[in-house]
């Protein structure tokens, strides 16, 4: 009773985080252009490639991508690319746990790139494992899954001016341009094209933030492959805080099956806010989800409630099993 009327009181100002379409569109123009005379950005065209399975001779990170600025690609001058090496498996390889300096890869010139179907520069960069590992000094004994190396690309402009994910904000980086500046590449257990697929049934471990289960018990989701993902994502739909009977819109579960274990990706949007959003993300402690290799009749999921800490509430850490129907 005691966190009903807790959460009831939270009532007035937890919301759905949703807006119009016509709205976004509208503040993501504004932020954009407001007291902007000049810029450029990196969009994301596509990533044909962006995982490392273990074993794999010819494993590459590839992706294509189109320089904007507001002389059509006339200020393009070159880009830098460079890559760090982090450590997730520090119990398998031999790394220790290492998280590399960054080091310079190679600088692509203007004249590398050539124009798209709207006139933009394109051009699509590609670098192999066995380069990946020669330029952090590994060998490939020293990688395992959870692993993942990190490209960065800079954007020099031809009046000296420089663009990276340290000086581009969230709008263009996350937001309506698609511009990254970097690309996280794993290094994975190949999880094949048929498992961790379809109906599974969700049993909660443990309640999540105000001791409400996050999902809904016994109920049935659908895991499918999450568009632009990898062989290893997986996601499903859900309605976050069911029994909390707000009314909010599902939203999507994401998560990967590297190597024996499950990682869930940060920074997910649950629907519901107070303030800054009830947020999903890794567990607290590190802990991450199981299962077997081979075998996609169940694993379980563990991760943090409420990471932000919004309505005044501390995180939670929660797991969940899903077993297939």
């Amino acid at each position: 009773m005691k966190n009903l009327l807790k959460f009831a009181a939270l009532g007035a100002v937890l919301v759905m985080g949703t807006t119009s379409c016509e709205q976004d569109s509208n503040n993501t123009i504004d932020q954009v252009f407001d007291g902007v005379t000049s810029g450029a950005v990196l969009r994301t065209i596509a990533i044909p490639s962006n995982e490392l399975p273990l074993g794999s001779t010819d494993a590459v990170f590839s992706v294509e991508i189109e320089e904007q600025d507001n002389q059509g690609g006339a200020l393009l001058e070159s880009v830098d690319a460079y890559l760090t090496f982090a450590d997730g498996s520090a119990d398998e390889g031999d790394s220790s746990a290492a998280t590399t300096e960054e080091v310079f890869i190679r600088n692509i010139p203007a004249s590398e790139f050539s124009p798209g179907p709207f006139g933009l520069p394109r051009t699509t960069y590609t670098l192999t494992l066995t380069e990946m590992l020669a330029a952090v000094g590994l060998e490939p004994d020293a990688i395992f899954g959870g692993d993942t190396f990190t490209t960065r690309f800079a954007l020099n402009l031809t009046d000296g001016r420089t663009f990276s994910v340290n000086n581009a904000g969230g709008i263009i980086t996350g937001g309506f341009f698609a511009s990254p500046f970097q690309y996280v590449t794993p290094v994975v257990c190949p999880v094949g094209e048929e498992e961790f697929l379809g109906p599974y049934q969700i049993t909660n471990g443990v309640p999540g933030v105000l001791d409400f289960n996050v999902f809904e018990e016994g109920g049935i989701v659908e895991l499918y492959f999450p568009e632009g993902g990898t062989s290893v994502d997986r996601a499903f739909d859900y309605v976050y805080l069911p029994d909390a009977g707000v009314g909010q819109d599902p939203v999507d579960f994401a998560m990967q099956f590297i190597c024996n274990t499950v990682v869930i990706p940060p920074g997910q949007n649950s629907g519901l806010q107070c303030s800054s959003g009830l947020t999903i993300g890794p567990s607290p402690d590190g802990a991450l989800g199981e299962y077997t290799t081979g075998d996609d009749s169940v694993f379980i999921i563990r991760f943090t409630d409420n990471s932000d800490s919004d309505c005044g509430e501390a995180p939670r850490a929660v797991f969940a099993t899903l077993t297939k129907q």
